[in-house]
């Protein structure tokens, strides 16, 4: 069954208000009726996209060639009707976008965005950490996790007192000597402690350390 785009053209018109460019009215119920092919019709909804008011026109248009009888005599079209469309619809002006008030995410700085925290070893500030012979030098501190990264140093024949750790500790040694658990642990050796374990530490000659321990931990002695 073949269609007259004339009559539905005319008819449409009558029953709405449609842009005054019937070229463009004729390219709609092409597209309405399924006639135009993938590159066609994506060139039409690319435009249609930039102009609500078309779309809500052409939506309209639909509606009535929905309700139009197909049982028409068939009207020729142009051959080169669908190239002058075309044509017509690149000539027209962009629609202006609308103005958008962006305003500028700022965000704080954290551990995955903010710039390497770098601490030079003449700039670590050396404290008691209340034993005797035992110093420590803070590095970092996650208030969140409750952690500290800080250095440590024994003096020689000092011994760490017993205590419990909250979380999981990891000590580098540096230099020296340190003895865990019955293990002599010299420079370069690595200790983790799991949450809960209990144990102390002994120094022969002395040592410093890198270490990353809970604030929680708890002194037994």
């Amino acid at each position: 069954m073949k269609i007259n785009l004339g009559l539905i053209t005319i008819n449409a018109a009558k029953q709405m208000e449609m842009m005054p460019d019937e070229e463009f009215n004729i390219l709609a119920a092409l597209q309405a009726l399924d006639t135009l092919d993938e590159s066609e019709s994506r060139v039409l909804t690319e435009k249609l996209q930039q102009s609500p008011e078309l779309q809500s026109e052409v939506a309209a248009f639909e509606a009535v060639i929905a309700a139009i009888a197909c049982t028409a005599p068939p009207v020729p079209v142009a051959p080169d009707l669908k190239n002058r469309l075309f044509q017509r619809i690149a000539e027209l002006p962009p629609t202006p976008a609308e103005s958008v008030n962006i305003k500028p995410i700022v965000t704080s700085p954290t551990e995955n965005n903010a710039a390497s925290l770098i601490v030079r070893s003449n700039d670590v500030k050396w404290k008691s950490y209340g034993v005797p012979g035992v110093s420590f030098g803070k590095l970092y501190i996650d208030k969140k996790k409750r952690e500290i990264t800080c250095l440590m140093r024994l003096e020689p024949g000092i011994t760490f007192p017993l205590h419990r750790h909250a979380a999981s500790e990891e000590v580098f040694v540096l230099e020296g000597d340190l003895i865990v658990e019955g293990e002599i642990c010299h420079q370069g050796d690595y200790i983790r402690s799991v949450p809960g374990s209990i144990h102390s530490s002994f120094t022969q000659g002395g040592c410093l350390l890198l270490m990353k321990t809970s604030l929680e931990n708890e002194m037994l002695v």
